[in-house]
């Protein structure tokens, strides 16, 4: 079970960064607005101002209020009337509904994709998981890889349509399980259960079985959720 210690640790992590720059401010905030919801410097049922806010990124809260928009329409954040907003409480049965929507969409895609699965795409799913398993990267980039290394085993059936709401159901998903995972020491057996646990998603694909793939996927999702139910379960009942 998940200490308490290790989920202060996982939300002692970097606060907020100043996102002053050239590029698209909103991305910039969206982004980094998330990354503080994600890591727990913005906690579950936290509320903040909109004018503090933007004082920590440093931007005007012209970009901040559509940051926080976009984080509305992914289930993170809500919007209260005037200038503030809270980070939405965490919530058994949201998770149970974001795995089932995930269970019946990519199960249908790993189904739909595998028979279209070239052995580059195979290669490139093995490169990631490699990638995912043993480079020495940041959490974020981590993660990043990791919905890759997933993309690569769907793409044959995805449509953009498809790829909307899986970003839309990943974004929801994201906070449960990376706080779940990340308070986990990422060491060598760790290291090695993760890979396991997602070279079973490639052995599947190998097959050329669309249900042997769909088997294998739905069985990861539920994996998945019981970890986060289970972490869940021994969290305060306020949190």
């Amino acid at each position: 079970m998940v200490s308490e210690a290790s989920l202060e640790k996982s939300a002692a992590r970097a606060g907020l960064r100043s996102v002053a720059g050239p590029n698209s401010a909103v991305d910039r905030v969206t982004a980094e607005i998330r990354r503080g919801v994600l890591n727990g410097t913005l906690k579950a049922g936290s509320s903040f101002s909109i004018a503090d806010l933007s004082a920590q990124l440093g931007v005007s809260h012209i970009p901040v209020r559509e940051a926080l928009r976009r984080l509305e329409t992914q289930g993170l954040i809500t919007l209260r009337p005037g200038r503030s907003a809270f980070v939405n409480p965490l919530d058994r049965d949201e998770l149970r509904s974001i795995y089932r929507l995930r269970k019946l969409i990519e199960c249908d895609l790993a189904a739909r994709a595998c028979l279209g699965l070239t052995p580059a795409d195979l290669d490139e799913a093995e490169r990631l998981l490699k990638e995912f398993t043993q480079a020495d990267v940041d959490a974020d980039e981590s993660w990043e890889i990791h919905k890759r290394f997933h993309l690569a085993l769907l793409r044959p059936a995805l449509t953009d349509w498809d790829l909307r709401l899986l970003e839309q159901l990943w974004h929801a998903c994201d906070r449960y399980t990376r706080v779940v995972y990340e308070t986990y020491q990422i060491d060598l057996e760790e290291r090695r259960r993760r890979e396991i646990a997602h070279r079973l998603l490639i052995d599947a694909a190998r097959t050329g079985s669309p249900a042997e793939l769909k088997l294998a996927v739905n069985e990861h999702l539920a994996e998945h959720e019981l970890a986060c139910l289970e972490w869940m379960a021994a969290l305060p009942p306020s949190t």
